[in-house]
């Protein structure tokens, strides 16, 4: 036993020096604490979570700084000391020296983690979102638009605009060939039997009359007639050197007619249906200034929504007396169809009107201010441009009954004006030999003369798209 004890004592004396800082373990000691200090983390934030080491209650005794700065004289603990293996030995009377210390105080008391301290994370302290904190929208403040502070219309200060005087152009009409359209036929799949819908010719102007004056007695307005599809206006003391323009507002729409006439009665069309019209009358102060002159209000109960399509007015004008309106009668004699009679007088046009287009010149360059067909002068000159082509035809058409539109709008080759005609019966509706549309009961079928007359097919003239704008 002595024996062994000097052997013991002797291994003891042979422990290495102790570094500075570090105890006979290899574990820091408590003075090393004060070298965690760089290490503390800034103020908790969204962005930068608050370190453990700030906390006092949970800091660790000094290993902390040990394992952020690692010490030379880690290799002590890397290699264990012959000493820590001698208590397996010991006697129970042994006593313990000092180089026995206990070395698994770290082990014992853990040091804190991210688990044991948990850190502040987004999670805990969410930055506020669009869905948190609602910024203002457009919907919550709105701003005001036109329609809380409407612009007054043309209706109000009526300007003088292209829908007036159309400028048909080169490339809206395509030279006319020698290509003749296919004579008439009465062969058709469909069947419609011929049928006067009545018509009101300007000759009858002035027939049960119930004419209202302006306080001058320069302007006389008509509505006696209004079942017919029109309502008569007569200007006299507008002179003619100045712009005269009507404008007419039923049933939440418009329309506006240049008036060029002086000193007798023209029709106005009243296509807007049944009830309360409004029509005034305004003179030219200068440029596209206008002045009312005089207005009137007045209702309407048309015989049938069809007779502002067979009446004479100041966008198709006629007699029984005009050549146009006796050409029509002979062309359709004998034929008991519908469209054979529309066959019949759309083949003559498309054969025997030439597109003007020293006409169509002068109006695109602005040399005319204002432009208005006449289907007498057309059919007498044998020439025109596309609004002479649409309100010819509806001239000779609606002198036989059939109600008949003239359109203006937009094609891809231009502004343009055409017709429609209407049908009423079942099947294919047959004109100058082409299926042009099948009707169940009654349509408007279009047709453009003034594109067959240039040698276009039925096909590509169907092919084009004809957008309206104004029907009359």
């Amino acid at each position: 036993m002595l024996t062994l004890g000097l052997l013991l004592l002797s291994s003891c004396h042979r422990v290495p020096p102790v570094p500075t800082g570090l105890d006979p373990t290899g574990t820091p000691a408590p003075t090393a604490a004060p070298t965690a200090a760089p290490s503390l983390s800034p103020a908790p934030s969204p962005t930068h979570p608050p370190s453990p080491t700030t906390r006092p209650a949970t800091q660790a005794p000094t290993t902390a700084a040990a394992t952020a700065t690692p010490a030379p004289t880690t290799a002590v603990t890397a290699s264990p000391r012959p000493t820590l293996t001698v208590p397996a030995t010991l006697s129970p009377t042994a006593k313990p020296t000092a180089a026995i210390r206990p070395t698994t105080a770290a082990t014992a008391t853990s040091r804190p983690t991210a688990t044991n301290t948990p850190r502040p994370t987004v999670t805990a302290t969410s930055r506020p979102t669009a869905a948190n904190t609602p910024r203002p929208t457009a919907t919550n403040t709105p701003r005001p638009t036109a329609a809380n502070t409407p612009r007054p219309t043309a209706t109000n200060t009526p300007r003088p605009t292209a829908a007036n005087t159309p400028p048909p152009t080169a490339t809206n009409t395509p030279r006319p060939t020698a290509t003749k359209a296919p004579p008439p036929t009465a062969a058709a799949d469909g069947y419609f039997p011929a049928k006067n819908y009545g018509t009101f010719f300007r000759d009858q102007y002035g027939t049960n009359s119930e004419i209202t004056a302006s306080e001058d007695g320069g302007i006389l307005i008509d509505t006696g007639n209004t079942r017919y599809g029109v309502a008569l206006l007569r200007v006299d003391s507008i002179p003619a050197s100045k712009r005269c323009k009507v404008i007419v507002l039923a049933n939440k729409s418009s329309y506006q007619y240049d008036i060029v006439a002086r000193n007798t009665y023209l029709g106005i069309p009243l296509q807007l249906g049944n009830g309360t019209y409004s029509l005034t009358v305004y003179e030219q102060v200068e440029g596209t200034s206008y002045t009312p002159k005089m207005s009137h209000s007045f209702s309407v109960s048309l015989q049938s929504s069809l007779r502002p399509f067979t009446a004479s007015s100041v966008m198709s004008d006629f007699s029984r007396g005009s050549g146009c309106v006796s050409k029509a009668g002979s062309l359709c004699s004998g034929l008991d169809t519908q469209d054979a009679k529309v066959s019949a007088v759309y083949s003559w046009i498309v054969s025997n009107i030439s597109y003007d287009r020293a006409l169509a010149s002068s109006i695109t360059k602005q040399q005319i201010d204002v432009y208005l067909p006449d289907p007498d002068r057309t059919y007498a000159s044998r020439k025109g441009i596309c609004y002479d082509y649409a309100s010819l035809m509806c001239a000779m058409l609606r002198s036989q009954g059939i109600p008949t539109r003239l359109i203006k709008g937009s094609t891809p080759l231009g502004y343009h004006a055409w017709n429609e005609v209407f049908f009423e019966g079942r099947g294919w509706v047959v004109v100058a030999a082409f299926r042009w549309k099948e009707i169940d009961g009654s349509g408007w079928v279009m047709l453009d003369s003034t594109f067959a007359a240039s040698g276009m097919s039925p096909e590509k003239i169907l092919s084009i798209t004809h957008t309206k704008q104004k029907t009359y």
